[in-house]
């Protein structure tokens, strides 16, 4: 869990998430690993074969082209009511006061979170 600067939209910051998730699953090439996401508009848009000339076209290719290299890697979409955990983790980045800290956890989610992914479950 982290912050982005300097992002000039939801796609955008949709985006740099996606993109940070294929860096980190590129570091298990043997690993078989989903990317779900409620933005169905940034999936199309990756998953597009056409190059895409927007303003956030170079980030589209770079995430094409990691998605390319990770050939155990799937990007589907899931409806937001079904993707708790990633909602209830963007309001707690937005809301900490810790605005340049990064969490990462292994084993178990932390203890406010650990409600929601029972309820992605369900």
């Amino acid at each position: 869990m982290g912050r982005f600067r300097g992002v000039s939209n939801p796609l955008h910051d949709e985006l740099l998430s996606l993109w940070e998730g294929l860096l980190f699953a590129a570091k298990w090439l043997t690993l078989r690993t989903c990317l779900e996401s409620d933005a169905q508009g940034m999936i199309t848009s990756v998953l597009n074969r056409g190059v895409d000339l927007s303003p956030l076209g170079c980030l589209i290719e770079d995430c094409k082209e990691l998605f390319r290299a990770a050939s155990l890697v799937c990007v589907v979409h899931a409806f937001r009511e079904a993707n708790c955990v990633a909602d209830r983790i963007a309001h707690y980045a937005l809301s900490s006061l810790a605005h340049d800290v990064e969490i990462e956890w292994w084993d178990s989610p932390p203890i406010w979170l650990s409600d929601t992914f029972i309820q992605d479950f369900v």
